[in-house]
């Protein structure tokens, strides 16, 4: 038995289109060909199955069996491509699928985000979405995240970077604890108090303060360190130190008196500058990932525009 030829979907499309317009020139007008080119394909066809799929007259056209098997084939097919391409479209306009998102930790304090995440879930009922609280997400890839905020200075370069601006840090601590131990005066005083600030691994980490274009550096001795940052600022609010921190967790307390600025002519550097939001390489991201990164590009500057530059 020989075999089947390889189906070319195109030329059955034009069949089907040859019959349901019951002339090769109304078939040629619909596809927006010459009525030679459809002659030709129809020819190119019945090659191919080694049958006559059509018997032509002056008047009218007549399926064979042959053609008459593939044109229900074919407009079962038709059909079937005509509801994907709808189905496609329908995916397009409503934001689908599984989204697992990482957030550090110190955003995830804020009371404003996390009502804002819950409605846009909310808004999107064919959405889900995975939140991680973190801050020790590095690889998006074997940590299965696929949108991750972080504060970082320069951003890997493997990964699809956008910018939502610079993070603004600050030094500061309960009034009360300064009022004990003497405000500092210039960034050499701090080496006099426990400082609390985010990990690392030496025993004394260099504090960098700028005032104008000036850069000052500071060897201090950490109290407390964290990379939960919820955690130093409570410290800080019971009198363990000075405290580094993002302005976004700290912001309230300040506005409040319960923790005061220290050194606030100089601009303390933090660990990392800019909060990006950071996405793995990937031509078609489907369109729950998208919807959530526009959520963040729009809703989280907004809602951040006070501790960002």
């Amino acid at each position: 038995m020989p075999a089947l030829p390889a189906l070319d979907l195109n030329l059955i499309q034009l069949f089907v289109t040859i019959v349901d317009a019951g002339t090769l020139s109304e078939a040629a007008v619909r596809h927006g060909v010459t009525r030679s080119h459809v002659s030709r394909n129809l020819q190119k066809l019945e090659r191919a199955f080694g049958a006559q799929l059509i018997r032509r007259s002056t008047r009218r056209l007549e399926l064979t069996q042959q053609g008459t098997v593939l044109y229900e084939h074919g407009s079962r097919m038709a059909r079937e491509v005509e509801s994907a391409r709808h189905a496609l479209q329908k995916l397009g306009s409503e934001p689908a699928g599984h989204v697992r998102l990482s957030i550090p930790t110190g955003l995830g304090e804020l009371d404003q985000l996390r009502p804002l995440l819950v409605r846009f879930a909310l808004r999107h009922p064919s959405l889900t979405l995975r939140v991680l609280f973190s801050n020790r997400v590095s690889d998006l890839i074997s940590s299965e995240i696929d949108v991750a905020l972080r504060v970082v200075t320069s951003p890997p370069q493997d990964y699809v970077a956008r910018a939502l601006g610079d993070v603004k840090w600050v030094l500061c601590a309960a009034p009360s604890y300064l009022e004990q131990l003497g405000p500092p005066a210039h960034p050499r005083d701090l080496a006099r108090l426990h400082f609390l600030g985010p990990p690392d691994p030496r025993p004394l980490v260099t504090l960098r303060l700028r005032r104008k274009d000036q850069l000052y550096e500071a060897k201090l001795a950490p109290r407390l360190q964290s990379e939960y940052f919820p955690f130093l600022a409570q410290a800080a609010l019971e009198g363990a130190g000075v405290a580094l921190l993002p302005a976004y967790v700290v912001q309230r307390d300040i506005a409040a008196g319960r923790l005061a600025p220290v050194l606030p002519a100089y601009q303390a550097l933090g660990p990392g500058d800019k909060l990006f939001i950071l996405t793995t390489p990937n031509p078609y991201p489907s369109t729950a990932q998208r919807a959530v990164v526009d959520f963040l590009r729009t809703e989280l500057t907004v809602l951040l525009r006070e501790f960002l530059h």
